[in-house]
């Protein structure tokens, strides 16, 4: 198991107190967090889609307030630890910075999903896959920071309900993307399911460069491979043959790049691949 780690080895996004001072809050008093201010963070600012998904008259006081301890999680498998809480009473861990893998232990070839900035996870809660025993495995990809939504946390913002329904959003657009990911994985042709899960990520999580859409994480062959319900060699190569196609390379630092558009009708791309 890897434990995350209190602190920020870069620079915090989202500003943050360290002096424990009580402030009056809608008649109430709330303390600021004690610890290091480098372990905090402002929510509204380091995630901007939950600001946008407030009032702009109460998004200034919220952004004040909203504040979250933040932990950095090393690469490497890993599993809740006691710094994190046992999940009693928490929103759950929004991630901030970095990239994980779920991996659920049910069938030879684990089904993966993939996590990255803007998701929130609650690993703490039980998998229901009756009758079957199933094992559930984290991976961290790479140093990846997660704000801790705790007990203080939700009962801090529920006095702004539109930034409860945003996080409630936030677990609900999983859920979907799983149905997505479920749809992907049903695609005819291991090549096109390839291509659709890399645009996918670099659409959701990447970003351009002067050669074309970057895949932001390093992604093995065989967690490719699980992400699309797929075997290792048959992913490798279709990953030669959309190469040879010109359809993505990979940069100096091993990152993928697309080229083109993205494939948005199905039945055009499979007549153009072999």
């Amino acid at each position: 198991m890897v434990s995350g780690k209190t602190g920020a080895p870069r620079t915090s996004r989202g500003a943050a107190y360290g002096d424990p001072t009580a402030i009056e809050l809608g008649g109430s008093t709330v303390l600021r967090p004690t610890r290091d201010p480098a372990d905090w963070v402002q929510i509204l600012e380091a995630d901007p889609g939950l600001a946008g998904a407030l009032p702009e008259g109460t998004r200034g006081d919220a952004a004040l307030f909203a504040l979250a301890m933040t932990r950095w999680l090393e690469p490497g498998e890993w599993s809740p630890d006691p710094e994190t809480g046992d999940g009693a009473g928490q929103l759950g861990l929004l991630v901030l910075d970095g990239f994980m893998v779920r991996h659920v232990q049910v069938i030879d070839r684990p089904p993966a999903e993939l996590f990255g900035p803007g998701d929130l996870l609650h690993p703490w809660e039980p998998d229901h896959c009756e009758p079957f025993d199933a094992g559930v495995r984290w991976d961290v990809l790479e140093m990846t920071r997660v704000a801790v939504l705790d007990r203080r946390f939700a009962a801090l913002i529920s006095r702004w309900p539109d930034l409860v329904a945003a996080l409630v959003a936030r677990a609900i657009a999983r859920s979907r993307s799983l149905l997505l990911n479920l749809a992907i994985s049903q695609l005819v042709g291991v090549d096109i399911r390839l291509l659709v899960q890399l645009w996918h990520i670099a659409q959701r999580w990447g970003f351009r460069d002067a050669a074309g859409c970057v895949v932001p994480v390093h992604l093995t062959h065989q967690l490719l491979a699980n992400l699309i319900s797929a075997q290792r060699p048959t992913v490798t190569s279709a990953l030669a043959v959309l190469s040879e196609q010109g359809r993505l390379t990979r940069r100096r630092d091993g990152l993928i790049v697309l080229h083109g558009d993205p494939p948005t009708e199905f039945r055009h791309l499979r007549s153009t691949l072999p």
